[in-house]
């Protein structure tokens, strides 16, 4: 600890969740700036890391990621971010198996063949499913202007979005029974609502439009699990003389002057004070203005808290299976497993933990040569209905936890057995985190996964921008975004554009170097397979000499 250096960072970043280390990679690459990421967890990236438990191994929030084809926007600026040398694969076609007692939807990989099957199946709603696809692209336009906003004043971002607002904003359950007659078709156009946490009775058009048109061309999964995009963005960090630690949870935020300067953190039950010009949050605002900043500072961002909704948590039960799950008939596609077609009906409230949609997934199906093989049904649940435990310590919560645990884990599988009679036979292993699981290791707001809800104060009332009223205090991460992989990337495309010039200007800069890195690589990538290997050269000089 003695030396440990404190002070050589130009930026120091709270949470090493993919909003942070991109932040924190695009400082590094486009600015030379080193940056400190700090990180409360023993493993690097928030919701991207993965963990194991004898033989099996488990993502904890990549399941799958849209927009990463070759080529793509998004996927520029995730191999600029990450250095270029993830691979990306494809869940296949289908990719999403939407499963409701009546009948299974199966959605393909690509829009034109999306609308074809989806007019195959809804004939007499073709016109309104054209329509739909037309909107679902302005959304997908108004959210980019959206994210710009962030880098914005308020006034200026309140223009920048101002055509189009009403669609945006409008509720996403009125747009469906707007548009669509059938009921089984709005049940399949809003299937993916988990996506982004909020059903369609409460989320906002603009979320439901950015989400799903971000799966228009499919599903992909990083090889080696969502724990490589950390370890190759700490490796673009670390190069250009930057540093991410572990174990290290940040106390509070230095604030003199009234600028912010630098954080204390906790490392082996010890303070330690780090101290840069420029301090970035991936904490979630909740957390980086209810807990890190010191009283009497971000009075705004503290009556923003004061008005906002949580989102959901989470319960997740890891299963390790005897075998492969495709001698059975699954595939590497997500299952989407609904009691009901109406997305919009409250759970019980004399039974919260009643399991009445879950999603059902194989990452080893889409992580090529990791086996044993592995599956997880998760279902939203809130941290109210953990409460009694809340000031338990990780795996010494009480045999009354464990049994309430056991209790949801069979819900969970009495589920999937509704659809799958006979799963339960391949399980091996089997884990059950919880809302509190969430809080333990991510300290989130309530152990929400999304943040507040996803709905039109979100994009407006109570958005939260990249630039916070504490002189050099920045925001990054998904609140500043959308919920997912995608957002928090983007969100940390916005921050650090944010602090390279002024009025988007940095934004432009960075979606300008990722598009000529990306035309870079695909030339040396093109060169190289132009090139004669070695063997082939030695071949022809014997061809030449008769040999």
């Amino acid at each position: 600890m003695k030396n440990e250096q404190t002070d050589r960072y130009d930026a120091i970043i709270i949470g090493s969740g993919l909003g942070g280390l991109a932040t924190a990679s695009l400082l590094s690459q486009m600015a030379g700036k080193r940056v400190l990421v700090l990180e409360r967890h023993s493993k690097l990236g928030g919701f991207t890391h993965c963990f194991r438990r004898k033989h099996h191994e488990w993502d904890t929030g990549v399941h799958y990621v849209g927009e990463m084809q070759y080529g793509s926007q998004t996927r520029q600026v995730m191999d600029f971010v990450t250095g270029g040398g993830i691979q990306w694969n494809s869940l296949g076609d289908p990719f999403e198996h939407f499963v409701f007692p009546q009948e299974t939807f199966d959605l393909p990989d690509n829009q034109p063949d999306i609308l074809a099957a989806l007019v195959k199946r809804f004939p007499d709603e073709q016109d309104a499913l054209e329509q739909y696809f037309r909107d679902i692209q302005k959304m997908r336009d108004w959210m980019v202007r959206w994210y710009v906003g962030k880098t914005l004043p308020d006034w200026m971002a309140s223009l920048l979005t101002m055509f189009r607002r009403r669609m945006a904003t409008m509720n996403t359950g009125e747009y469906l029974a707007k548009q669509f007659g059938d009921p089984f078709l709005r049940a399949v156009i809003a299937a993916q609502w988990p996506d982004f946490g909020t059903p369609p009775s409460d989320s906002s058009f603009a979320f439901h439009g950015i989400v799903s048109g971000d799966f228009l061309n499919g599903g992909y999964f990083p090889a080696g699990g969502g724990t490589v995009l950390a370890e190759h963005t700490k490796e673009v960090i670390e190069a250009h003389g930057g540093a991410c630690l572990v174990n290290r949870s940040v106390k509070n935020i230095l604030i003199e002057n009234g600028k912010a300067t630098g954080v204390v953190a906790i490392r082996k039950e010890k303070e330690v004070t780090y101290r840069a010009p420029i301090v970035i949050s991936n904490a979630g605002g909740v957390i980086t203005f209810g807990k890190l900043c010191p009283e009497g500072h971000g009075q705004r961002e503290r009556n923003r808290i004061a008005r906002m909704t949580p989102g959901p948590s989470v319960n997740v039960l890891y299963l390790g299976l005897k075998e492969d799950p495709r001698k059975h008939g699954f595939d590497a596609g997500n299952y989407w497993l609904y009691a009901r077609t109406d997305h919009n009906l409250e759970a019980d409230p004399n039974n919260p933990e009643q399991v009445d949609g879950c999603y059902f997934g194989f990452g080893s199906l889409r992580n090529p040569g990791q086996e044993p093989h592995t599956a997880q049904i998760i279902s939203f649940s809130e941290d109210r209905h953990w409460a009694r435990w809340d000031n338990t310590k990780w795996k010494r919560r009480g045999e009354d936890y464990e049994q309430k645990k056991a209790a949801t884990a069979e819900a969970l599988l009495d589920h999937v057995e509704l659809f799958f009679p006979g799963f339960r036979d391949l399980i091996d292993y089997q884990e059950l985190s919880t809302p509190l699981t969430v809080k333990t290791f991510t300290d989130h707001w309530h152990g929400t996964i999304y943040g507040s809800v996803c709905n039109q104060h979100r994009l407006y009332r109570d958005r939260w921008p990249v630039k916070t009223s504490v002189k050099n205090l920045y925001l990054t991460g998904s609140d500043v975004g959308i919920p997912g992989v995608n957002g928090a990337l983007m969100s940390g495309v916005m921050t650090a554009g944010t602090l390279l010039a002024p009025l988007g200007l940095g934004v432009a800069r960075i979606m300008m170097r990722a598009e000529r890195e990306h035309k870079r690589r695909a030339k040396q990538t093109a060169d190289t397979a132009a090139s004669p290997s070695i063997v082939d050269t030695a071949l022809d000089r014997k061809e030449e000499v008769g040999v």
